[in-house]
């Protein structure tokens, strides 16, 4: 810190920038700044007016002999200030002086004035937190008390619930063991009755197909019977026909034989 201050002078930005307050603070002593107070940027300005004082030039003192220091006036001893009336310059600053001292103490009085105001009030302030404290610890063991008996009270209706429902589970389970009695026995007596009726429409169906059968082999025979009758008729028929046939084909020969050569030789020859 102290080649700092011998040798690098940097500007306002970078002491607040670069630097915490503690190095400001060490710099604003090594300058014999003896107010450390206030923000960081008046700190940084105040070493900066110390910094412009050390950086300026010491005045230079005359040289003066031995003999010419010997005749330089000795300083008087302090003279008591002459009065200073009512009128004039020298008035005017010491009416200005009187205010400024009055203004001083008055400044004093009331920063002490504040000053105990504000002990008042942060003693005011610690109190009422306290008290505040009080209440709010008050109000939250209250508040727990009854979080822990609704709590309870709550644990108490739910143990009871599921204690219902459980019941009412068992009586559920048992109604449902009866319905599936019930219903295999439904089942059960519905299967016999549906063999039952199998059997008979089996049994029936059976009947019917036998009467069928011989109805239809009654059938078949009368059938084979009227066929019989009816290829019987036929070849007569057919006998028949042939018959008259071969009949009317010894008529056409005969008449080719004899008629139709009578008449072309006669229709011929005259």
């Amino acid at each position: 810190m102290e080649e700092y201050a011998n040798t690098k002078t940097e500007t306002f930005d970078e002491l607040v920038t670069k630097h915490t307050r503690r190095d400001l603070e060490e710099l604003a002593l090594k300058y014999g700044l003896e107010n450390l107070g206030g923000t960081k940027s008046q700190l940084a300005e105040y070493i900066l007016e110390a910094m412009k004082k050390q950086k300026e030039p010491p005045k230079s003192t005359p040289h003066v002999s031995p003999k010419e220091a010997s005749m330089i006036e000795k300083p008087k001893s302090a003279a008591k200030p002459a009065g200073f009336g009512k009128k004039g310059v020298l008035a005017k600053a010491n009416s200005i002086d009187n205010k400024a001292v009055d203004l001083k103490k008055a400044g004093m009085e009331i920063r002490d004035e504040g000053i105990r105001e504000m002990t008042k009030a942060v003693k005011e302030f610690q109190a009422a937190g306290n008290t505040l404290s009080r209440n709010m610890h008050a109000e939250a063991q209250k508040m727990i008390e009854d979080g822990q008996k609704r709590f309870d009270h709550g644990q108490v209706q739910f143990k009871r619930s599921i204690d219902a429902q459980i019941k009412e589970n068992f009586d559920s389970a048992a109604k449902l063991h009866s319905g599936a009695r019930e219903i295999v026995s439904s089942q059960e007596k519905m299967s016999r009755e549906f063999q039952k009726a199998g059997k008979s429409i089996r049994d029936e169906g059976y009947r019917n197909l036998q009467n069928g059968v011989a109805k239809f082999q009654s059938n078949l025979n009368s059938q084979i019977k009227e066929n019989r009758e009816a290829v019987s008729r036929i070849y007569s028929g057919a006998k028949e026909l042939q018959g008259r046939a071969a009949s009317f084909q010894n008529e056409i020969h005969k008449y080719q034989e004899q008629d139709l050569k009578n008449y072309v030789r006669d229709f011929y020859y005259g």
